[in-house]
């Protein structure tokens, strides 16, 4: 199973299944639920256990319980569906094992020899970054990157995982460590520091820095 974030932190177990299998399981179900289709749109269905299916704008979903569908849609109704990282992901689930090759993209850009994922590899890409001269959509271009290889780098020093996490938007794929079996959250600092601060000065090392102190803390 997967976790679907909520807007208050808290998670949802779900698993994503294709529109074939949506259709399959629904054969014999129960509804569709009224309520789920007059308030989200929502095709909602209970199975013969206490399983419920969802459809809702192109995505299927398999929940526990019909309880854990309306937190998931109403969630996603109260925030308009807008997720930070909305189309900016493109490998989805899949993003762990594209990250070796999002670092080797931003190092080649920046001319920057990448031999492993470590401290000194974001202190030599943040010396290129002060050269960039539009800095701010160089930033917008490739926060996927910047995700990627502090990620890494925390990965390989706290002997840590990535840790996949749906958004109640029931599409975009949010990259998360995992620490001490819960997922920690660390791009919304990427994000900030691009979109909110639009800081012109490199901050790869700041943040991996930070993200390090608050996983001491939590140790």
């Amino acid at each position: 199973m997967d976790n679907i974030e909520l807007s208050d932190g808290t998670f949802v177990k779900c698993k994503s299944i294709s529109n074939i299998e949506f259709i399959k399981l629904r054969n014999g179900a129960d509804g569709p639920i009224a309520k789920f289709k007059v308030q989200f749109g929502a095709e909602v269905y209970q199975l013969n256990n206490s399983e419920v299916i969802a459809g809702n704008e192109g995505y299927y979903m398999l929940f526990d319980n019909v309880g854990d569908v309306e937190k998931v849609l109403a969630d996603h109704k109260s925030s308009n569906g807008m997720e930070i990282l909305s189309n900016k992901n493109p490998f989805g689930k899949d993003f762990p094992r594209q990250t070796d090759v999002l670092i080797r993209e931003l190092a080649d850009t920046l001319s920057v020899n990448y031999l492993e994922a470590n401290e000194k590899l974001l202190r030599d890409l943040d010396d290129k970054l002060k050269k960039v001269p539009n800095i701010s959509e160089f930033s917008k271009k490739h926060m996927i990157n910047f995700i990627a290889v502090i990620g890494e780098v925390l990965i390989n020093k706290k002997k840590t995982q990535w840790e996949m996490v749906l958004s109640s938007d029931g599409k975009t794929w949010n990259p998360y460590l995992k620490m001490r079996n819960r997922p920690v959250e660390f791009f919304t600092y990427v994000y900030e520091d691009i979109y909110s601060k639009k800081k012109s000065s490199p901050f790869l090392l700041e943040i991996y820095e930070t993200m390090t102190m608050i996983v001491d803390n939590q140790e």
